[in-house]
């Protein structure tokens, strides 16, 4: 059987540090994801990540298992520098409408040389917003 904890505010032990339960639900991440973009795409890892779509080189769609609310929330990345490349990526939305209540488009840019979209290992994505 499944049973529920209703609280207003979460405490530590002693007592003194405490935390309301909606800056809890509002300010956590709903979604993270780390993606290997090299040769086909994989999700290595993710929490609220459905799958991944290759949408070519430097572009991935990452689909929720559990949407957003709307389109309208915050979404953050960063790669490593890409030892085969010799440069660091950015990672950024996707053309207009990257991004959806069921997933966001992004691409990873190669920031010092043509501006090319480039595959990077790994990819870290996390998401804030509201859930549906």
């Amino acid at each position: 059987m499944a049973s529920e904890l209703r609280v207003d505010t979460l405490k530590d032990s002693s007592g003194s540090n405490s935390v309301g339960m909606s800056t809890v639900a509002e300010g956590s991440a709903k979604a993270w994801a780390d993606i290997d973009m090299t040769g086909t795409a994989s999700l290595d890892n993710s929490s609220n990540g459905s799958g991944i779509t290759d949408n070519g080189t430097g572009d991935v769609t990452l689909s929720f298992t559990a949407s957003l609310s709307n389109a309208n929330y915050a979404c953050s990345g960063m790669t490593t520098a890409n030892a085969s490349f010799d440069d660091e990526g950015l990672v950024h939305l996707n053309y207009t409408g990257g991004r959806a209540a069921g997933s966001c488009r992004f691409g990873v840019t190669d920031v010092h040389n043509s501006a090319d979209l480039l595959d990077y290992d790994p990819v870290m994505i996390v998401i804030h917003g509201d859930l549906a």
